[in-house]
C-alpha cells in the first residue's frame, strides 16, 4: 500500500471511530479529560450536571436563581423535577415531552443511575433502593425529551443545591467506564481496519489530546 492510501485507510479509521464507540456504549467519551473538574465554583454559583443529546458533562449555574438558570439551559420558561433519589433532582423542560425529541443517552443514564441504586453500587437509603427496585420491575420509568440538568437538593427543602460528593463520585466513575470503553473499541477498530495481526491488540495505547 503506497502512503497515500495508507494515510487515507487511517483517516477512514477515524471517521468510523465514533460510530463504533456509540455501539458500545449509550455516550461515549468526546476528547475531554475523563475527570470532571469537582472544584469549588465561583462565588453564587454551583455545579450541576447537563444531559445535552450528545453526552453528559458538568456545568456551572447560578446558586442564587437556579430556576431561572436551569431554565436557560434546557430551553424552556418551564421546568418539571425528577425526583428519585432525596438528595439528586433531574430537571427538564415542562414541555418537553411534547416539543423536544427523545433523550435516549439521558433515559439511559436515569436507568443506569438508578440500577447501581439497586445493586448498591451508588450510596442510598433501604427506602431509595425499594424505590428503585420497584421502578425497574415495573418498567415504568420515565423518559427524558430534550435537554436536562441534574443538581442535588437543598436539606430544607427541595430547591436546587450543589451535587454531593456521593453523586460526585458516582459520575466520575462512570466517566471512567465510558472511556475505558471508548478506547478498547478504538483499539478494536485500528486493529480491524488496518489489518493488523490480533495479538498487537494489547499494544496499542490510546492517549487523549483533550
Amino acid at each position: 500500500m503506497n502512503e497515500h492510501g495508507h494515510h487515507d485507510r487511517v483517516d477512514d479509521v477515524i471517521e468510523q471511530i465514533d460510530a463504533l464507540t456509540a455501539d458500545a456504549a449509550s455516550w461515549s467519551a468526546t476528547g475531554e479529560p475523563a475527570h470532571p473538574w469537582w472544584v469549588k465554583p465561583s462565588p453564587g454559583a454551583m455545579t450541576a450536571v447537563e444531559l445535552t443529546m450528545t453526552g453528559p458533562g458538568p456545568i456551572a449555574i447560578s446558586a442564587t436563581d437556579p430556576y431561572t438558570a436551569i431554565a436557560d439551559r434546557i430551553g424552556d420558561p418551564f421546568v418539571d423535577r425528577i425526583s428519585h433519589l432525596r438528595r439528586v433532582s433531574f430537571w427538564v423542560g415542562g414541555n418537553s415531552v411534547a416539543h423536544q425529541p427523545l433523550n435516549v443517552g439521558a433515559t439511559k443514564f436515569l436507568h443506569h443511575l438508578l440500577a447501581d441504586v439497586r445493586d448498591g453500587h451508588y450510596i442510598a437509603s433501604d427506602t431509595e433502593r425499594d424505590h428503585a427496585r420497584v421502578l425497574l420491575a415495573a418498567g415504568t420509568l420515565p423518559e427524558i425529551h430534550g435537554h436536562c440538568l441534574i443538581t442535588g437538593v437543598a436539606d430544607d427543602d427541595d430547591t436546587p443545591a450543589p451535587l454531593g460528593e456521593n453523586f460526585q463520585s458516582w459520575f466520575t466513575h462512570l466517566l471512567d467506564q465510558l472511556a475505558q470503553i471508548r478506547a478498547e473499541a478504538l483499539t478494536e477498530a485500528v486493529v480491524r481496519a488496518l489489518g493488523l495481526p490480533p495479538e498487537l491488540r494489547d499494544r496499542i495505547a490510546v492517549v487523549s489530546l483533550g
